[in-house]
């Protein structure tokens, strides 16, 4: 059996002047990239942000040298390994579903989530951008302050909803109105009056005659700390609202002192009658305003 003939050989010094031209090319073609590359590390290296090359089964491939600390364990402890492998089920279904999201729709992924580092928890804000058919790259930045400070708002939004509910509460018992007969009704004022609450006592009078059919409504201002000109003028105009309604305001509890603020006013009290205590008040709603109902 003849042995084939070995081929022709080519001339050894033009073989060798090739490979030194293509050397040449490929030293030129390094010099051009080193800068790059070095502006490309030097960007990384800046970075605080976790970056990550995963694969559509949630696999660890490749890690930035970026932000270690915010890793969920060290990098050697990851790399080939998958997110099942690492961390709780609940916690890898949602970073899977979020990676085939990108990968199916081929377009960035944004979520929110939060992982417990060093007996802390921390929030991230990541993207997931499709690197190819099967891969992805994850940036995931901290955003625990920003969340701390979102959560921090939410929690006075909250508690100021409350207060606002618990001053609502308090205005409504602050503002009582007791029936103490068919025509007659009488609302107990304790304490400072200022516009919110004037104009709630004017709604709840009104309402309240127009419910009640009362032909009397005794406001009482014993505990009212301060009769100034605004409190005064308040009450010269819920008398007469009350009256356009068909039922007269009789005013009571008015001090000493109150009396002699009212006069250096000149508040016109006009239309309004006044008693010195709730309980002449109440007499006078009785004998004088309330006119006696047939018998049946």
């Amino acid at each position: 059996m003849t042995e084939p003939e070995p081929e022709p050989v080519d001339d050894p010094t033009a073989e060798l002047a090739r490979l030194r031209r293509r050397v040449a090319e490929l030293e030129a073609e390094l010099a051009v990239l080193r800068p790059s590359e070095a502006e490309l590390r030097a960007m990384f290296r800046a970075m605080t942000d976790v970056v990550l090359v995963m694969s559509r089964d949630g696999r660890y491939l490749r890690i930035g040298d970026t932000a270690p600390d915010l890793l969920y364990r060290p990098s050697s402890d990851l790399i080939g390994k998958r997110m099942h492998d690492v961390m709780p089920g609940e916690t890898a279904d949602f970073f899977l579903a979020h990676i085939r999201q990108a990968l199916d729709r081929q377009r960035v992924v944004s979520m929110d989530y939060s992982m417990p580092l060093e007996q802390r928890e921390v929030w991230f804000s990541a993207n997931i951008s499709p690197l190819s058919a099967d891969t992805v790259v994850l940036v995931c930045r901290d955003v625990t302050e920003r969340k701390r400070n979102e959560l921090l708002l939410q929690d006075s939004l909250r508690q100021q909803e409350l207060l606002r509910a618990h001053e609502a509460a308090l205005l409504q018992l602050s503002t009582p109105l007791i029936p103490i007969s068919d025509q007659v009704v009488v609302m107990p004022l304790v304490g400072r009056l200022d516009r919110g609450r004037v104009e709630h006592v004017l709604q709840t009078l009104l309402d309240g005659v127009q419910r009640t059919r009362a032909t009397v409504v005794i406001l009482d201002v014993t505990g009212v700390a301060v009769v100034d000109a605004a409190v005064a003028d308040a009450l010269v105009r819920t008398a007469r609202a009350v009256g356009l309604l068909g039922a007269r305001v009789v005013l009571t509890g008015i001090r000493p002192e109150v009396a002699a603020t009212l006069a250096a006013l000149g508040t016109d009290l006009m239309g309004l009658v006044t008693r010195g205590t709730l309980q002449d008040g109440i007499r006078h709603a009785h004998t004088d305003l309330v006119a006696p109902r047939p018998r049946l």
